[in-house]
C-alpha cells in the first residue's frame, strides 16, 4: 500500500525541482557568460589602450605606458596586472615590472585577432587574460623649416601583446549571482513545499473524509449513507454516488436474506408442527384404519407442499448462482398451454376455464422445462386468486420479430401498491396455507428463471381488477418466421 497523498507531494516536488534546477542552471550560464563577456570587454579596452601607447619611430618602438610612474597597477598594489610583449611572438621586448622574472604564457595568434585564457599569476592568484597580435603604429614626425628632412624608420613587424590581471573580482561576481540563484531557488522550493503540502492535503481532504466514512460502516450500520459538507468535487460525487447505492443495495439484500431466512423458517415450521401434531394423534388411535388412513393422506399432501418450498428454493438457489442454462427446442404453443394448464390444475380448477387467443400452429423455440414452470406458475396463481367462474386468459402476439405473452386473470382484493410486492419472496396478498398451498414464492422464480432466459416479465392491475402478467422476448421458431 501506498499514500496517494506522499505519492504526489513527491512528485510534485521531484518535478518542481528538476524544472526549477534547470531554470536556475540556465540563468546561472546566460548571466555568467555575460558577466564574463563584460569582463573580457575590459580586458580587451585595457589591451587596446596599452597597444595605442605603442608607436614605431626612427628610434625604433617606444612604450608610453612603460614610463615609470605612469601605471601603477603594474608595479606595486594589491591588485597587480602584467603585460608582456615580444616581436614577431619570439623577441622579448619588454614586460611589466610585476612579473619580475615569470614569462607569461603565449598562444601563437595570429596577426590581427585575439584570444582569452585563464591562467594562475605569478602571485599564485588566478587570473584572466588578453592575448593580441598587432602591427604597431608608426610615428613620423616632419620638420617644417627643412623640406628636404627625411627619417628613415625601421620596418614594422608583428607584435604579441599578453596583458593579465586577477579574475578574483569576476569570480566572486560570479559566486554572488549563483548563491543568489540557487538560493532563491532553495527558498522558492521550501515554500512551494510547505504549499504542496497544504494544497495537496487540502485537495485529498473530500477523500479522506470518504475512506473515514467508509471505515465506520460495517454489517450492522448498512443504513447509513456517505455524507460531505459544502459543495461536492465532480471526481469524488461519482464514488460517493455509487457507494451510496451500493449500500443501499447491500442493505436491501441484508433485509431481503433475513426476511427470506424468517420467512422460510416460518413456511417450514408450519407443516412440520402439522407432522408432529398428526404424529401424536396417530399414537392416540393407534387401532382405526381410517384415521390412519386420513393421517397418512394428511402427511402426504404436507410432505408435498414442503417439498414443493424446498424445490422451488433450490431452483432459486442455483438461478442465482447461475448454474441453470438455457436448452432451447421448438414448442408448439397452444397445446403445451393446455398441457401446463392441466398439470397446474391438478384436475380441479373450480369452474375455472383457460381461454387462449394464440394464432394457431404457432411455434416457439425456448427452454421447455423454464418455460412450464413458468406457465405453471402463473396458471396455479390464476386459479387460487381468481374468484370462481372465472375466465383465465393467455395470448400470444408476435411484435417485431419476438413473441409476447401475456396472462389474465380478474382479482377480488389486489391493490396497485400490491404489484410493487409480488416478486418478493414468500409475499402474499392472503397469509394463510389454506388450500391453495402457496409459499409467495410463485413470481419470485418467474422473474429468476425469465433472467435466465433473457426474457422481461411485467406486472400491472387495470381499473377493473384485471391482474396481467406481460412476457416479452419469446423467439419464434424459424418455420414461423417468413
Amino acid at each position: 500500500m501506498y499514500s496517494i497523498r506522499n505519492k504526489l507531494n513527491f512528485t510534485i516536488m521531484a518535478s518542481m525541482i528538476v524544472v526549477l534546477s534547470i531554470t536556475a542552471g540556465f540563468l546561472y550560464l546566460r548571466v555568467a557568460s555575460h558577466v564574463e563577456s563584460v569582463f573580457d570587454g575590459a580586458l580587451h579596452d585595457k589591451a587596446h589602450a596599452l597597444i595605442s601607447l605603442t608607436e614605431l619611430d626612427e628610434e625604433g618602438l617606444e612604450f608610453d605606458f612603460a614610463e615609470e610612474g605612469v601605471m601603477l597597477e603594474f608595479e606595486e598594489g594589491e591588485s597587480l596586472q602584467y603585460y608582456q610583449l615580444w616581436e614577431n611572438g619570439v623577441d622579448l621586448l619588454i614586460k611589466s615590472p610585476s612579473l619580475e622574472d615569470v614569462d607569461l604564457p603565449r598562444f601563437n595568434t595570429e596577426l590581427g585577432n585575439h584570444q582569452y585564457a585563464d591562467l594562475q599569476l605569478p602571485d599564485g592568484r588566478a587570473g584572466r587574460l588578453i592575448e593580441i597580435n598587432f602591427m604597431p603604429r608608426v610615428e613620423i614626425e616632419d620638420d617644417p623649416e627643412d623640406e628636404d628632412y627625411e627619417i628613415e624608420i625601421p620596418p614594422a613587424k608583428p607584435v604579441t601583446m599578453v596583458y593579465a590581471r586577477e579574475r578574483e573580482s569576476l569570480d566572486g561576481i560570479l559566486f554572488v549571482i549563483g548563491t543568489t540563484i540557487f538560493g532563491v531557488i532553495i527558498i522558492v522550493l521550501a515554500v512551494v513545499g510547505l504549499l504542496v503540502w497544504r494544497l495537496v492535503g487540502n485537495g485529498l481532504s473530500p477523500l479522506s473524509n470518504l475512506a473515514r466514512q467508509v471505515s465506520t460502516i460495517d454489517e450492522s450500520n448498512l443504513d447509513a449513507r456517505l455524507t460531505h459538507e459544502g459543495d461536492q468535487s465532480v471526481e469524488i460525487a461519482p464514488i460517493e454516488n455509487q457507494l451510496n447505492y451500493l449500500l443501499e443495495r447491500l442493505q436491501s439484500a441484508f433485509e431481503r436474506e433475513k426476511r427470506f431466512s424468517a420467512n422460510a423458517a416460518h413456511e417450514l415450521r408450519t407443516p412440520l408442527a402439522e407432522l408432529k401434531t398428526l404424529a401424536e394423534v396417530a399414537k392416540m388411535l393407534p387401532d382405526d384404519p381410517q384415521q390412519v388412513i386420513s393421517f397418512f393422506n394428511d402427511v402426504e399432501d404436507i410432505s408435498g407442499q414442503m417439498e414443493k418450498v424446498v424445490t422451488t428454493l433450490l431452483e432459486l438457489a442455483r438461478s442465482e448462482a447461475g448454474l441453470l442454462r438455457v436448452d432451447p427446442e421448438d414448442i408448439e404453443l397452444s397445446s403445451y398451454c393446455d398441457e401446463i394448464w392441466q398439470h397446474a390444475i391438478n384436475g380441479d380448477a373450480g369452474n375455472r376455464v383457460l381461454v387462449k387467443h394464440i394464432p394457431k400452429g404457432l411455434v416457439i423455440n425456448t427452454d421447455r422445462d423454464k418455460l412450464g414452470m413458468i406457465l405453471s406458475n402463473l396458471f396455479g396463481n390464476a386459479v387460487s386468486y381468481s374468484p370462481d367462474k372465472a375466465e383465465v386468459e393467455i395470448s400470444a402476439e408476435i411484435r417485431n420479430n419476438n413473441i409476447v405473452l401475456e396472462v389474465k386473470n380478474a382479482s377480488t382484493d389486489l391493490k396497485p401498491e400490491d404489484i410493487v410486492h409480488m416478486k418478493d419472496r414468500f409475499w402474499r396478498k392472503q397469509k394463510i396455507q389454506g388450500e391453495n398451498g402457496h409459499s409467495g414464492l410463485g413470481l419470485t422464480l418467474v422473474e429468476a428463471l425469465a433472467k435466465i432466459m433473457k426474457l422481461d416479465v411485467s406486472l400491472q392491475l387495470d381499473n377493473q381488477h384485471i391482474f396481467m402478467v406481460t412476457i416479452s422476448g419469446l423467439h419464434p421458431a424459424l418455420q414461423n418466421k417468413p
